[in-house]
């Protein structure tokens, strides 16, 4: 008896060495996707969430970080299809809201107070893309992004940069978004009087989340760096509860 439970051990034993490696599940994959998503490491991020989507292709949370991903690695129209799917799919959600933005800022959308030949946005001086509406103004908000420390996961040029208008307020309906230049400078022109909030993120957590005001027929300058950055100041807490 001893001499056969020792052979069915040892053959157990000798499956389970041959036996294939287990392959890599659905949650790891969306995990793993997240969190590059999470460290802004989007080259890889996009690549996992693109795996992740063939398995799980009605998850929300999927597309909208594939599409925000997309749009860090200036791949337009993957961002326009992700930001697309979100709208049709997911009406009524804070994704769609900002999916709904983006696609106006992008000229791909047009809000009902942009004529139609507004409707299709501007090229800023940094090269990014605002949106173009009635209640637009003559100032601007303006700055540079300067973090000194070279080993920080801080892109100071082509960086994308928000500007949003604040629920509540007259400009609550306003949404810019640019690129910085190759010296991390950028300028948000024809800015309207009213408060905004300026940040690098519209999904996950930003580096910077700022208050920003602009009087009438005055320009706003701001810089970001790592004495205003989230660490260390943050003006809207309540985006994370």
């Amino acid at each position: 008896m001893r001499r056969l439970i020792a052979a069915v051990l040892v053959g157990l034993a000798l499956a389970a060495c041959g036996s294939p490696p287990p392959t890599q599940s659905e949650y790891d994959i969306v995990a793993e996707a997240l969190k590059a998503f999470d460290r802004s490491d989007w080259v890889p991020a996009a690549r996992l969430l693109r795996e992740a989507i063939v398995k799980q292709p009605t998850d929300l949370r999927l597309h909208y970080s594939l599409a925000v991903a997309a749009t860090h690695l200036e791949l337009r129209d993957e961002a326009i299809r992700e930001f697309q799917w979100v709208l049709a799919n997911a009406p009524g959600t804070p994704e769609a809201d900002a999916a709904r933005n983006w696609l106006t800022a992008a000229g791909v959308l047009t809000t009902p107070t942009a004529s139609a030949g507004d409707s299709a946005g501007s090229e800023t001086a940094a090269g990014g893309t605002a949106a173009r509406d009635a209640a637009r103004g003559d100032s601007a908000v303006r700055g540079r992004v300067v973090w000194p420390d070279p080993d920080a996961p801080v892109k100071t040029n082509r960086l994308q940069l928000f500007l949003k208008g604040i629920k509540g307020t007259p400009t609550q309906d306003l949404y810019m978004v640019m690129r910085t230049d190759e010296d991390g400078r950028f300028e948000f022109k024809n800015v309207p009087t009213g408060t905004f909030k300026l940040t690098n993120r519209i999904a996950g957590e930003p580096q910077w989340r700022l208050r920003v005001t602009v009087a009438a027929g005055q320009d706003a300058s701001i810089d970001l760096t790592p004495q205003n950055s989230l660490r260390a100041r943050d003006d809207f807490p309540q985006d994370d509860k």
